[in-house]
This record gives C-alpha cells, sequence and structure tokens, in this order.
C-alpha cells in the first residue's frame, strides 16, 4: 500500500475513493471498502482519511483514537486499499466549500472517476455537502456516486462512537463483534524492572501511544502476536500499584509458555475478555498467587 501526505506533490488519475475518519476499520467500514474493492475494475482504490475529526479539531480537543495511526494502515493493507493519504486538517481546509472539495480534492488531486460513502458523509464548510450533494453534481464533475447503506447489529448502526462506548466499559467480546477483528494494541517491547522473572511471570511491558483509547485498568485475557506466530497471554492495563508509584499507563502481558526474550521487538496484543479489575497487592508474592488465579481464568476461557 502506497503511503502519502495530501500535501505532497502528487497527483493521481481515474481512481476509486472513500473518504473518513476510519477509527477502528469496524464492520461498517470494512462493508464500505468492500464496495470500493468490487467496483474498482483495475483502478487504485484510494483512503482519504483524516488526523482527527473535523468537530474534534474545531473543539481543539485530546482526541482518543480506537486504532493508531500505524493500526489503521495496516488494517486498511489487510483489506486491499492501494492508496492511504492522510489529510491534515487546517482551518483553510475546513472552509473549503463542497464544490471547492470534489475540485480541487476529489478530482484535481485524486482523479475520483467513482466515488464510495456512507449514508450520513458531510464534506466541505459547516458540513453543507451530503449524499444528495455529491449525486446532484457527477455530471458537472465527471464521476459516478456509490452510496453504501449502514450495517447493524442488534437493530442498531455500527459506528465508532458505540465501539468507544463498549471499550470505556471494558466489554471486549463485544468491541471485537463490532469491529470485526480483534481489538488491539501495537508496540515496541519495553525493558522494565523485570520483577515478574522474579516470580516466575516475566512480562512483556508496552507503552501505549498518548492517543490510544484503552479499556479500564485491569486484567484481561489476551492473545499475542511475536513475529506473525500467535500464543495465549494475559495482560494488565494500568500503572501496577503493587510495585509503582507513577501514573504511567502500560500494558504488561505474561505470555503463557513462552521463555524468550523480546526486548525492543514490535509485538500485537490482542484483547478478549475481561478478567478482574487492577488492584494493589500487599507484597510480590500475594501478586504471584493472583496472577496464577487470572492464568487459570484465562485458560477457561480458551476453552
Amino acid at each position: 500500500m502506497q503511503t502519502f501526505g495530501f500535501d505532497d506533490n502528487k497527483k493521481m488519475n481515474n481512481t476509486i475513493v472513500t473518504i473518513g475518519k476510519f477509527d477502528g476499520i469496524h464492520k461498517g467500514h470494512e462493508k464500505l471498502l468492500e464496495i470500493l474493492k468490487q467496483n474498482a475494475n483495475g483502478r487504485q482504490k484510494v483512503v482519504l482519511t483524516f488526523e482527527a475529526a473535523p468537530s474534534v479539531f474545531l473543539k481543539e480537543e485530546e482526541s482518543k483514537t480506537i486504532v493508531t495511526e500505524q493500526e489503521k494502515k495496516l488494517l486498511l493493507e489487510e483489506l486491499g486499499v492501494d492508496v492511504y493519504i492522510k489529510m491534515p486538517l487546517t482551518k483553510e481546509f475546513l472552509a473549503m466549500s463542497p464544490e471547492e472539495f470534489i475540485e480541487k480534492v476529489l478530482k484535481e488531486k485524486l482523479g475520483a472517476t467513482t466515488i464510495v460513502c456512507g449514508t450520513d458523509f458531510h464534506f466541505g464548510s459547516k458540513a453543507a455537502g451530503d449524499v444528495k450533494f455529491l449525486e446532484e453534481h457527477q455530471k458537472q464533475f465527471e464521476y459516478s456516486l456509490i452510496v453504501v447503506e449502514k450495517e447493524q447489529y442488534n437493530h442498531r448502526d455500527i459506528s465508532s462512537s458505540v465501539i468507544r462506548e463498549l471499550i470505556a466499559r471494558g466489554e471486549m467480546l463485544e468491541v471485537n463483534r463490532l469491529l470485526d477483528h480483534p481489538y488491539r494494541i501495537i508496540g515496541r517491547v519495553q525493558e522494565g524492572k523485570q520483577l515478574g522473572r522474579t516470580i516466575d511471570i516475566p512480562t512483556a511491558n508496552l507503552i501505549p501511544e498518548k492517543t490510544k483509547l484503552l479499556p479500564p485498568n485491569g486484567v484481561y485475557r489476551t492473545e499475542v502476536v511475536v513475529e506473525g506466530i500467535r500464543y495465549h497471554g494475559i495482560s494488565n492495563v494500568g500503572v501496577n500499584p503493587t510495585v509503582e508509584n507513577g501514573k504511567q499507563i502500560k500494558v504488561e502481558t505474561h505470555i503463557i509458555d513462552f521463555k524468550e526474550y523480546i526486548y525492543h521487538e514490535v509485538v500485537e496484543v490482542q484483547f478478549f475478555g475481561f478478567i478482574r479489575p487492577e488492584r494493589k497487592f500487599e507484597n510480590l508474592e500475594e501478586l504471584q498467587k493472583q496472577i496464577q488465579e487470572d492464568i487459570k481464568a484465562c485458560q477457561k476461557l480458551q476453552k
């Protein structure tokens, strides 16, 4: 998959394009991308995405996302996207009229001959452009339009906002159903105090990106992908109050039946179920005993 910024000196011709934040790459996004692929007919399949949702940018709020930039690229490539373009949100861009957006972005820059979007897609200054506007301007700007109905689950539209609510409650199995893939955290294994090895429960420690939306602090059943191989694991999200005094959120994962040193390696931790809240123990012996119980709980859930 090619990746470049919108301001790069590159123009395309005869492409099929879809646009959006694509936070999570959930089942609704997958439906949109499948339509993109089905209608490509040899054309480059282009995703134009944003650094943040326009509403968040305008309010100048910190944005927490279901997927990081790295995770988003990985998932889009797996789903067959050819070109990934990130649009930095600026006041100038947000001030574009709908006509300017079609002419300067979709046509001149991206060379779109087909646009694929959802029923609630809006664009241009004050979100004045919508599906009806795109339908009315097809002949003028020489493109065809494919509008994709929203995907539903339990009679409710699947959306990133719904998934964010589920993550905030730690309902990871439900999150994964709506995503159609496991919620994951990808990162490089950090060197810690190595206290886990002293109680024969070594951990691979990741520090999530600041923008990553995390589930509540606690212990989760996980699977860990190391160099393409999948292992069962148990992960603690939190500050590890038994041995730490700081506020740095970490994801500490014990990879079951795994003895190799993987410091500085990039691993992927996938979440499948909540075990218990994070808590402080009186000593390492109590912590060791509880982790052994947690491992047994995880192994029951795997069956």
